[in-house]
Formats: C-alpha cells, structure tokens, sequence
C-alpha cells in the first residue's frame, strides 16, 4: 500500500506514469484498489475510479471507457470539466467513434494546456480482466498501453487485473508502464490477512454472545491456522468467514478446519468452495438438486444481476419454492439482495470448470445455460408483449415508463443469450417464431426501456448468429467421410 501512494506522489515517476498491479484471483486486487481509491479521495487527489465487473454489463463494456473516464475527471475537477466540455460541444458523435478517437478529442486535445503544479491526479482502473473479452477489449488495451503515457498533465494512472495473456502482452513490453505483481506469500500479506481474521472473529463473538465464546475465541493456534488455510489469499478469507457466520459458529470453523492447508492458491480456494456446498447436505434431494442447478446456472450467466424476485419470474418458479429458498443456503457464496450475484468471480470460475468443481451436479456448461435463459427470455417476452404497452396499467409503470424487471431483461438481453449458444441451435431457431408476432412489440417495449438504438444492432447480430451457426451445423451434417 505505501509503496503505491509513494510512487504516485514521486516527482522522479514521470517516466512510468502507469502501475500496473496484476496477481491471482482472490489475492486482494480490488480490496487494494478501493483502498487506493479511498485514500486518494481523501486527499483529494482522485480523479478517476472505474471498476469493471463481468456481472453487470454497464461495468464490462469496453467501448465506454474513455468518455466514462473523461466524465469523471471532468466531475472531480472544474478545471477538467471546463476543458473537456467545449470539445463534447463541438463533436457530439465523439462519443462512438474509436476509442482511439475518443481519447484524442475527449482527453488529449483538450486538456493539453492544463497544469496541476501542487499535486498528482490519480486515476484507478480496477479488475481490467473483466472488462470485455479478450477479443473486446483489444482496442482499449491499445490506448492504455500507448496512448495513456501521453497524457497531458501530472497522472498517474494505477490498474489491477489478473494476469491475463492479452492484458500481459500489451504491458510487458512497455517502459513506461511499471509491472508490480502482488506476492501472495510475503509475511506482510499474511499479517493482514491475520488481521482480517482477528476482526471477523470479533465480530461474530460479539454476535453470539449467546454461545458464551471465550473473549479470545478461537485463540491465536486456531487463527494462524486459518492463515495457512487461506494461502495468501483474501477471497478465501472473506469466504471463508461468511461461512463461519452462521447458526453455530463453532461447528463450522471445525468444518473449515479439518480441510486442511492446500499446496495452492487456486487449490485452497477449491476446497474451500467444496466444504461450503458440501456442507449444504441436499445434494442427494432431487429437487434441491434441480432448483439449484436453474436457479444458479441463471445467476451466474445473466448479464445483469437479478433480484430474487426477478429470478422467480423468468424462471416460473412456484410460490412456495422461490429462489430465495435455495439462495439462503448458500450465503456465504452469493449476494443475496438488492440481487443475487456470486460473491467473487473465482465461485463462477470454479462452478464453469469441470476438472476444479469435480461433480458433475456442481459443473455449469456456458452454452447450455445460455440456451436455457434464451429460452425463458423468449417465453416471457411471448406471453408480455402486445401493442400498445403502455396502455397496459397493470404490467407497465405509467409514472416512468418502464416495464417489470424480468420483462426489461428479456427485452434487453435475449439476443445476448442466443448468440452465446454454440451447439443445438435447432430448438432455439424454431422459437424465433415468435418474431413474427411479436417484432413489433419488441421496438416499442425496447422504446419504452430507452433502448430502440440499440433494436438494430441486436437483429443484426442475430442474423450474423444464425447465418455462421446454421452454416456451421450443416457442414457437420453433410461433411463427406472417409
């Protein structure tokens, strides 16, 4: 931490103006930045904070990045905004041209002539990894890697991210961009880790007071167990307390741990993620089993997170076994309101990986899934749509023009789903009937949504779906053989 404020405030850094901090998953990349980012709020130094989130796809888009950027440095700065607005003025279509042309008009032009002679603006770019695909965010990796260095007054910019090949490959080679990997195994790292625990434990103790723990419950011997548990990892550590936090604080740490110490980061977090739906015991209940793998594989591939009650309606899950049912029992594994999401995106790397999850009733196939939600888009968007939406007071708010929740995401995001679907394309084409009922509906719910720019671009990469995936069954299908 000292050594990021340190080297954002010296004076003599101005030939490598980006740090880029890169480690494994779990090890503390976003906690470190919110860190950052606070710290330099503090001082009033922080220009910029974006963290990009895979689950929410207005924080996973890559080619809003730089007039996202440009809108909160012209917010923490009259001086910015003073600049920048006059070139928005000029050129508004600015804003979809390249993000190579972006950068240029919206930041380079017009804030060539400032100066900031007391202090550094810091700007925080976190978990860059899950911005976009690797194919998505090329284009913006360009301008971080080559154009960010020519920024026109004191920056520095600071960016976390995994270690991924495409986001390694544009900054190795870089001088201007210092590489800082976060050590997982330094006794720093493991004292803070030790601290986390201490503070948690203390927490539940004073929660449970019922229990009657001791004052130094669980004791020191306990605590730099749970340390070694962890591998230098803070996902496991937070996890790991969430687990513990439940109806009997004592019989889950036992739980945790007669796991033992794992020989890897990734293998500690495995085991960990094993114990926790391990320990939910229904895994021989049928039903259990069905409600979990519906309503899990729909909240780890929604492009947007769900509320519970969202996730009832598209799935058409009865009253009286609503998601919220199968949810609480994986508490220390999901965010359970305002939405349901994955707690850290090593859970969903775990479940969408056969060889870590293990169990076939734990494994989570992309393509299948996306068909699935494909399908219950369609049939939601089916039965909802007819003309004259707004018209309809019961399903439509009149007072802002916007649809229920289930519907708005349908409408949004089925084409989404379908172009995710690689293989058994046949079910899914058959159902696009309903275009033809319904094409109509769709535009004016999606203009109800202030989403009809985007109507176009969606059918067009429907019809691009269609035509490469049913060209590509055929050839499987009539393919001559030896």
């Amino acid at each position: 931490m000292n050594f990021v404020v340190d080297w954002a405030n010296d004076p003599r850094c101005n030939e490598q103006k980006i740090l880029w901090i890169h480690g494994l998953a779990g090890s503390g990349k976003s906690a470190l930045s919110t860190t950052i980012a606070n710290i330099f709020r503090d001082s009033g130094q922080l220009g910029a904070f974006l963290f990009f989130d895979r689950d929410v796809i207005e924080r996973s888009n890559p080619t809003i990045v730089i007039r996202t950027l440009a809108h909160q440095l012209g917010t923490s700065d009259s001086r910015i905004g003073a600049a920048i607005r006059p070139a928005i003025e000029k050129n508004p279509n600015v804003i979809i041209s390249p993000l190579s042309h972006q950068f240029l008009k919206l930041l380079l032009e017009p804030l060539s002539g400032l100066e900031f002679k007391t202090s550094t603006v810091i700007i925080v770019l976190d978990a860059l990894d899950e911005c976009g695909t690797a194919d998505q965010r090329e284009a913006l990796l360009a301008v971080l890697a080559q154009d960010m260095n020519n920024f026109p007054f004191a920056a520095r910019i600071i960016i976390t991210s995994r270690a991924e090949i495409d986001i390694h490959t544009a900054f190795e080679s870089q001088e201007y961009i210092l590489a800082y990997e976060l050590d997982i195994t330094s006794s720093r790292n493991s004292d803070d880790i030790l601290s986390y625990f201490r503070h948690r434990m203390t927490l539940i103790r004073t929660k449970c007071r019922h229990l009657r723990l001791d004052a130094d419950w669980p004791g020191n011997e306990v605590l730099y167990k749970l340390v070694q548990q962890a591998s230098g990892l803070f996902a496991w550590a937070s996890t790991a307390s969430k687990f513990i936090d439940g109806y009997d604080p004592r019989k889950r740490l036992d739980i945790i741990l007669n796991g033992g110490v794992a020989s890897s980061a990734e293998a500690a977090l495995d085991a960990l993620y094993k114990t926790a739906l391990d320990s939910v015991g229904l895994w021989d209940d049928e039903d259990f089993v069905a409600d979990f793998r519906e309503i899990m594989g729909t909240i780890l591939l929604t492009r947007k997170p769900l509320s519970s009650a969202a996730i009832n309606a598209l799935l058409h899950l009865p009253e009286d076994r609503p998601s919220t049912h199968t949810i609480s029992l994986l508490g220390c594994l999901l965010q359970q309101s305002p939405t349901v999401r994955v707690l850290h995106p090593s859970f969903a790397d775990f479940l969408t990986t056969k060889e870590r999850c293990g169990r076939d009733i734990w494994f989570f196939d992309q393509s299948t899934n996306h068909h699935h939600i494909a399908r219950r888009c369609i049939d939601q968007l089916d039965a909802f749509l007819t003309r004259n939406m707004c018209d309809m007071t019961l399903t439509v708010d009149l007072t802002t023009e916007s649809l229920p929740e289930d519907i708005s995401y349908a409408c949004i995001f089925w084409i989404d789903h379908i172009c995710a679907i690689q293989e058994d394309i046949a079910p899914v084409i058959d159902r696009l009937d309903f275009l033809f009922r319904h094409l109509l509906h769709w535009f004016e719910a999606m203009s109800i949504l202030r989403r009809s720019r985007d109507t176009i671009s969606c059918l067009d990469r429907l019809l691009n779906w269609i035509s490469v995936s049913y060209s590509s069954s055929l050839t499987v299908i009539y393919c001559p053989t030896d």
